[in-house]
């Protein structure tokens, strides 16, 4: 009998033991502000920043070291874009406590901005001219593209590689330089649609223009002037 009592009483113990330990940690908790508070405050400062456009931008704030205790701050949490301290890609959040205990902390957040980009369908070599074939249309991360990136075919059409470039890279303005497939002063082939027929003349051409772009157009007989879209080196098509 006397050591059922005893028994009990050990167990009683334990519980209580246990009750005070939780309840320790609870209350020791509640004095220190939660990583998930100071993660929020730095992902919703980066949020306010961007622009109205930036729907498909994801913003994920780093890790905070599992040992760090702040103490609960009494107020809001402020935060900052430290001077110098932010990239395309990666940016630091500075969070700030301005209660009775004041301290600040600098969060790493990182972001990525999914959008559709022109990129190399092949490996195009150093001169090539660029056709609906040696493009396509990708989703990539655009955050960490430095040199910028094009988003529409017109931009890339009848330009020529600068320098090789491998399958599947994303194109640049820099790796592009505009190929003039007419030149000003310089013989033009006309072509026209008239019904079901298609007529070709001769003329000068009036401006510069890669494939693709419009420039206007003399024609040698008749010496109207007219706008005409070109199509390949030397020929035009008039505008309709």
């Amino acid at each position: 009998m006397q050591r059922c009592k005893t028994t009990e009483w050990k167990r009683g113990s334990i519980l209580l033991l246990l009750g005070c330990l939780l309840m320790t940690a609870t209350a020791l908790a509640s004095e220190y502000q939660s990583h998930d508070s100071i993660q929020d405050a730095a992902k919703d400062h980066v949020m306010d920043t961007l622009d109205d456009d930036a729907t498909g931008v994801t913003v994920t704030p780093g890790r905070l070291d599992s040992r760090l205790r702040l103490a609960q701050c009494n107020q809001a949490l402020d935060t900052f874009t430290p001077y110098g301290r932010k990239n395309s890609y990666r940016v630091t959040v500075g969070v700030r406590c301005n209660g009775s205990t004041s301290w600040t902390l600098f969060v790493p957040v990182t972001l990525t901005d999914e959008r559709m980009v022109i990129v190399a369908n092949r490996q195009l070599p150093r001169g090539t001219l660029v056709t609906a074939d040696d493009i396509k249309i990708e989703r990539r991360d655009v955050a960490r593209l430095h040199k910028g990136y094009l988003t529409h075919a017109n931009q890339v059409l009848g330009k020529k590689i600068k320098r090789s470039v491998q399958n599947s890279t994303v194109l640049n303005p820099s790796q592009l330089t505009v190929q003039h497939a007419v030149k000003k002063g310089s013989q033009v082939t006309i072509l026209a649609q008239i019904g079901s027929l298609q007529v070709r003349m001769s003329g000068k051409a009036l401006g510069n223009g890669a494939i693709g772009e419009r420039i206007k157009v003399e024609n040698s007989s008749s010496s109207r002037q007219i706008e005409a879209t070109i199509v390949s080196p030397g020929i035009v098509q008039a505008s309709t």
